[in-house]
């Protein structure tokens, strides 16, 4: 299951790093996360839930102006070598 609309059920803000989200899914299967230069988001806080006896994990998807950080785009080179 995946749900990338922000859930009923979830906090207003995420409560790993107490920081405001873009959105929030929940997986039961396998995942991979990629974030290196990632235009949307700068990070995603994991959460480890139960839901109706079935462990999931919560994602929290935070913008890059939401953690106060540039999308790679307007950063300069990849890895920052050049700003």
């Amino acid at each position: 299951m995946s749900d990338d609309e922000t859930r009923s059920d979830a906090p207003e803000r995420c409560p790993i790093c107490e920081t405001p989200y873009d959105s929030v899914s929940v997986h039961e299967d396998g995942v991979a996360v990629n974030l290196i230069e990632n235009d949307r988001y700068r990070r995603v806080c994991f959460e480890p839930i139960d839901e109706e006896g079935t462990a999931r994990l919560r994602f929290y998807h935070h913008t890059h102006e939401q953690v106060g950080t540039s999308p790679p785009g307007e950063r300069g080179t990849p890895g920052g070598r050049v700003p």
